[in-house]
């Protein structure tokens, strides 16, 4: 008999890995943002880890918490040199009795994202999420000699359509060509299911 943990990410694996209408269900971004969730997202904490950095110098990098609405993340980074190859990576995390990694673990190159999409659900959801979040770094390269800010709040529409009850992290990472790291975020997150049952195995 499988274990439940064991169980959640066979399962997760399972949905993630469908081929055709269910991949571009969970990340065609443009086309399903507007669509409700079966859930909610409640931002717990927000940090810029492993400062300070090499190449850049961080500004600001807090949660502004608001009364009756969701918090706003802020982000300030200056970036002094110029860059013709910017890394980026997101991984996701789904808290059993620790983090372990769960359904998204995606790395684009920076300036080939900015010229083309190549029709890939996965790259445009990065492309989006960036442009409604950080939309001072959506732009063609090079990159750097200039300060980026970012100030945005974690919405549902973000998310693929239907993710477990819990507790989740998520990285950012910004590399340079020569693994340089420029910026590495962390968010912190619940998703609880609306209505009466809230479980995790309810999707």
């Amino acid at each position: 008999m499988l274990h439940l943990q064991s169980f959640v990410v066979l399962l997760g694996v399972m949905l993630w890995t469908c081929a055709g209408v269910y991949a571009q269900n969970v990340f065609n971004y443009e086309e399903q943002k507007n669509l409700s969730r079966p859930y909610t997202i409640q931002v717990q904490r927000f940090l810029c880890i492993d400062a300070p950095y090499k190449e850049t110098i961080l500004h600001e990098c807090r949660m502004i918490f608001r009364r009756n609405q969701r918090p706003l993340l802020n982000v300030s980074l200056e970036a002094p040199k110029k860059y013709n190859y910017l890394m980026i990576q997101f991984q996701m995390y789904y808290k059993f009795k620790k983090y372990q990694p769960f359904l998204i673990d995606i790395k684009a190159e920076g300036c080939e994202l900015m010229r083309d999409r190549k029709n890939d659900p996965t790259r445009r959801w990065m492309y989006g999420v960036l442009k409604d979040l950080m939309s001072s770094i959506v732009h063609p390269c090079p990159f750097g000699n200039r300060t980026y800010n970012g100030m945005g709040s974690i919405k549902e529409e973000y998310a693929p359509r239907s993710i477990p009850a819990g507790e989740y992290r998520m990285d950012g990472i910004f590399t340079s060509q020569t693994n340089v790291t420029l910026l590495s975020l962390q968010l912190f997150f619940e998703a609880r299911r609306r209505g009466i049952l809230k479980s995790m195995l309810e999707w």
